[in-house]
């Protein structure tokens, strides 16, 4: 491989690990976006798909990051000696999120008197959500963040695992948020449902309109031909 290919491809395999590290929290903003608008349906889907989601990041993260680490080594000696920079500026840490089960919501936000009083429900639920959401918001941020950090540099960081145990937190937290609100209390979910459309579903229903009118056309054209 010519050094000036070398070059071109290091850079495209690192871009393809800050996709990689985009795609997984544009995944978790989906289920933020679910879990906003009480849609337990809708959530356990997007938890679905992030899980497909998580399996293809680890193991393109594994691939392209073996192929990167060597690109690296023959830039940085040999022939090739100094067509990039050995160091980098260090990049930004954000605190892992903390991982927290249904117990953890029931304990920090308890609903105790009996018979449930509607506003003591209410405020509880609605606490539990966001510190779900909360919790979410900081997994998205801090996948963005390691992925940097890896993609920088490779010997500090496995993003295969990174993004294992980004799934796994991911998770757990969503599953708190079934137990401890939406499947404890499903009237009220139900009632809050609708209240916080998720944005993704239209960008969704956008692409696959374009998709259909595409596919429409193509179809007409090989009528026409026939």
């Amino acid at each position: 491989m010519q050094v000036t290919d070398a070059t071109l491809r290091h850079r495209e395999l690192t871009q393809e690990l800050f996709n990689i590290g985009d795609e997984m929290a544009t995944y978790i903003e989906n289920l933020i976006e679910a879990i906003r608008d009480w849609d337990i349906e809708l959530v356990d889907d997007c938890v679905a798909e992030f899980e497909e989601i998580a399996q293809d990041a680890r193991n393109d993260a594994r691939s392209v990051s073996a192929e990167l680490l060597g690109l690296r080594q023959a830039l940085v000696s040999g022939v090739a000696s100094g067509r990039i920079a050995t160091t980098t500026a260090p990049a930004k840490r954000v605190a892992e999120p903390k991982l927290f089960h249904a117990a953890a919501l029931r304990m920090a936000y308890p609903i105790q008197q009996q018979p449930v009083v509607v506003r003591e429900l209410t405020s509880s639920l609605d606490a539990r959500a966001a510190a779900v959401i909360d919790a979410l918001e900081g997994c998205v941020e801090w996948v963005l963040a390691e992925t940097e950090r890896g993609a920088r540099d490779l010997q500090v960081l496995n993003l295969s695992r990174l993004y294992a145990h980004c799934h796994d937190i991911v998770c757990a937290i969503v599953q708190a948020w079934r137990e401890a609100v939406a499947l404890e209390h499903p009237g009220y979910a139900r009632t809050m449902r609708g209240t916080n459309p998720p944005q993704f579903l239209n960008e969704r229903a956008r692409i696959d309109a374009v998709v259909a009118k595409v596919a429409a056309k193509r179809h007409a054209a090989g009528a026409s031909v026939g």
